[in-house]
């Protein structure tokens, strides 16, 4: 198999979303405390790691292995395989731990298959409203059966932007910072919800407009581009090469709901000082 028919990614999100919603609700009805203790602290303490991160991560590896394609997930790495070198799993097995082990907002299961540096579809599971969501650029995209859109605003001024300070941005940098707050000054509204995941899901459904972050990690996006893809909507990413099968470096990512210029060109300012 080298390319996937419309049929075999069809038959690949139904397998994707009855493991993610699976193991989502397995782990909801488990209900251990346990799930949410620190188990790591990464980056200078400014990373959680919980138990939960571990526990979801090898139930969904353990679902997907099967099927043979090389895998890409958080805690694991790169997981090899030579029969089919263009297609990649990519895993975050919960976006957005720190909301979670303080149930403090929004925390997402998040799976994507990527082909050749681009999306085929993600799969995202709200552990909070236990909502299942998936879409890809050749299947649209669906919260549960119900099919969604992008906006349509198109003026800078009027729109809402979704970001965040990743762990790996340097806020004691007083010149990056300010560098930041610039580049996202255009915007009429600014929003940081603590997952890149449930902030391309909000692109993708309307409520936000545009997502951008730098020095963010592959696995933490890489479903919900494919959601945002889905839903009408366009991204560029930099520093991704599947092709290297290198992923320890954080990358530069801009989504929108394809009325602004989704260029990563916006943080240049930005990159020059980080």
């Amino acid at each position: 198999m080298t390319e996937l028919t419309i049929n075999d990614i069809q038959g690949l999100v139904v397998l994707t979303t009855e493991l993610v919603r699976k193991v989502g609700k397995k782990f909801l009805r488990a209900n251990s405390q346990d799930a949410k203790k620190v188990i790591d602290l990464q980056i200078n303490g400014r990373e959680t790691k919980l138990a939960a991160d571990k526990i979801l991560e090898d139930q969904l590896i353990k679902g997907l292995k099967g099927v043979g394609f090389p895998i890409l997930s958080e805690e694991t790495g790169f997981i090899a395989s030579e029969k089919f070198p263009n297609l990649l799993w990519v895993i975050d097995p919960l976006d957005g731990s720190y909301n979670f082990s303080r149930n403090l907002g929004p925390s997402m299961i998040s799976v994507a298959l990527w082909e050749n540096n681009q999306p085929l579809f993600g799969v995202l599971f709200n552990l909070g409203t236990r909502q299942l969501s998936f879409g890809g650029p050749k299947i649209g995209a669906y919260v549960e059966d119900i099919l969604i859109h992008v906006s349509d605003r198109a003026e800078p001024g009027q729109a809402t932007l979704c970001t965040g300070f990743p762990s790996r941005f340097p806020i004691g940098d007083r010149l990056a910072v300010e560098a930041f707050a610039t580049t996202m000054s255009s915007f009429g509204k600014i929003r940081m919800i603590g997952s890149a995941a449930a902030s391309l899901w909000l692109v993708a459904t309307g409520a936000a407009d545009v997502y951008a972050e730098h020095n963010i990690m592959f696995w933490d996006v890489a479903a919900g581009l494919a959601l945002v893809n889905g839903a009408g909507g366009t991204f560029q990413i930099e520093g991704v090469d599947m092709s290297q099968r290198v992923f320890s470096e954080p990358c530069t990512v801009v989504a929108s709901n394809g009325k602004f210029d989704a260029s990563v060109s916006m943080f240049d300012s930005v990159r020059g000082l980080v």
